[in-house]
C-alpha cells in the first residue's frame, strides 16, 4: 500500500508499506493488549480472610487433571492447597501461562478460556464480581 500525507505547513511525502505486516501487526497487538492477564498475590491466609473474607467465599476442589475452562465473571479465589498451570486460549492465548499454588490470591478475568493443568489437588475459596 501506499500512504500519502501533507502536513500543516505544506509539506507532501507519501511511503510504502506491506499492508498484510501493517495488519497482521495491528491484529496482534490488539489482542494480546486487549486481554487482561491472570494476577496473582501472595499472603497468607490470615491475610486473605482480613483482607478480603474469604471464608464467606465458595469452596471448590479437584483432583490432579487437565481441562478446558472459560470464565463467566470475574473470579477471584485463594489457593488453600496445591498446585495448577493455567494456560489461556482460544483469544486469551497471548496471555501469559500462570502457575498458581497454595498461598496464592489469585484474579481469573471475565471471559477468559484457558487449560488447567493440575498437579497437586486443589482446593480453594472463590468468589465472582
Amino acid at each position: 500500500g501506499v500512504a500519502l500525507w501533507r502536513s500543516s505547513t505544506g509539506i507532501r511525502g507519501s511511503f510504502h508499506f506491506d499492508t498484510r505486516r501493517l495488519e497482521r501487526w495491528i491484529l496482534e497487538g490488539t489482542s494480546a493488549m486487549s486481554k487482561p492477564e491472570i494476577s496473582v498475590k501472595k499472603m497468607s491466609k490470615e491475610e486473605a480472610e482480613k483482607d478480603y473474607g474469604i471464608s464467606s467465599w465458595g469452596t471448590w476442589g479437584c483432583d490432579i487433571s487437565k481441562f478446558d475452562w472459560k470464565y463467566s465473571g470475574t473470579e477471584t479465589a485463594y489457593v488453600l492447597e496445591g498446585e495448577v498451570l493455567v494456560t489461556p486460549t482460544g483469544e486469551w492465548s497471548g496471555c501469559k501461562p500462570t502457575k498458581v499454588e497454595a498461598g496464592d490470591l489469585v484474579v481469573f478475568p471475565d471471559g477468559m478460556t484457558c487449560n488447567w493443568d493440575v498437579s497437586k489437588a486443589i482446593k480453594k475459596h472463590y468468589n465472582f464480581d
